[in-house]
């Protein structure tokens, strides 16, 4: 019940996520000024065909011969000189894949899941995480490029023979002497001082949680950012702190209702559907935030919106 796809490290990503979740570490000092907002944007520009996007990326994509059966293509989006995804449904499930510049993870997903391997397909080495012997993410380098298959993670996922005939089927383009394995970029913290001493700078928690959550782990990124997740039962909520001005929620979802809603000095962007919101995502000075309830759950209205945004900085 947990999906929190893009950081991108697009974030962090870029969190991209780079690529769309990297964010280049800057040197700073001291906290940003709270005045200092913007909205903002959703990087990814609408595409007809994979030529649109390839133009738009500056790189080709060769998609996949095969795919599960029962999935049909939804979507082509891509960000500007960095990445392409594409997005498959069977029913209300959901089948991403992303190439982007670069080596980092560009899942989008950070959920903790309790098989972390490594398969290999050809000549490449594949980090794949998922349950119960099913993968719900699975991300490899090949050359200077990086990719990534990921479903949605309250679906059961894929067997390992799906991705691997995913994965042998997209024709391998760059320097393929270079396969690395990605390594997952977070550090688990006992503390959030020891998230802030690994991020390098402070975050601050809301006092009071929707009614329910409580904290669940604090992770961090070296440098970058730092992700504290709180659960209600099979609900979850993330709040992440990174560095830059990008959307670090990773959650690259279409919503039907994308609105701007002022908080103190903060423009602050939401994501979401019948009313309630799903992501929220601003900036205020030198560093971004986002709250993320899952694409999966019924959202959080706008005044408990609200309220979490006051309490964080």
């Amino acid at each position: 019940m947990k999906k929190f796809i893009v950081i991108a490290l697009s974030a962090v990503m870029a969190l991209s996520f780079a690529a769309c979740t990297n964010i280049p570490p800057k040197q700073i000092s001291g906290q940003a000024a709270e005045g200092d907002s913007q909205q903002i944007p959703n990087p990814f520009e609408d595409c007809k065909t994979i030529a649109e996007a390839e133009k738009t990326a500056g790189f080709t994509f060769v998609l996949p011969e095969k795919i599960p059966e029962g999935y049909v293509q939804k979507s082509i989006q891509a960000i500007k000189n960095d990445m392409i995804q594409v997005i498959y449904e069977n029913g209300k499930k959901e089948l991403l894949i992303r190439k982007a510049k670069g080596k980092e993870d560009i899942s989008g997903d950070y959920n903790k899941y309790s098989e972390n391997n490594t398969m290999t397909v050809g000549s490449l080495q594949v980090s794949t995480r998922g349950n119960d012997g099913k993968i719900k993410v699975a991300a490899w380098t090949d050359g200077e490029y990086t990719f990534a298959v990921s479903v949605n993670s309250e679906d059961e996922g894929l067997d390992n023979t799906a991705i691997s005939d995913m994965i042998s089927s997209m024709k391998a383009e760059g320097d393929t002497k270079e396969k690395v394995q990605i390594p997952n970029p977070f550090e688990d913290c006992k503390t959030i001082a020891e998230a802030e001493k690994i991020a390098g700078f402070t975050l601050a928690l809301p006092e009071k949680m929707p009614k329910g959550y409580a904290q669940n782990s604090i992770q961090a990124i070296k440098d970058d950012l730092v992700q504290v997740f709180y659960e209600n039962g099979e609900k979850e909520l993330l709040i992440r702190k990174g560095k830059g001005s990008e959307d670090i929620s990773g959650d690259y979802n279409k919503y039907s209702e994308n609105n701007t809603m002022t908080v103190g000095s903060l423009q602050v962007s939401t994501r979401g559907n019948d009313g309630k919101v799903q992501v929220a995502a601003w900036v205020n000075g030198e560093y971004a935030y986002s709250i993320s309830a899952g694409y999966d759950e019924a959202g959080l209205d706008t005044t408990v919106i609200s309220n979490l945004v006051r309490g964080i900085r």
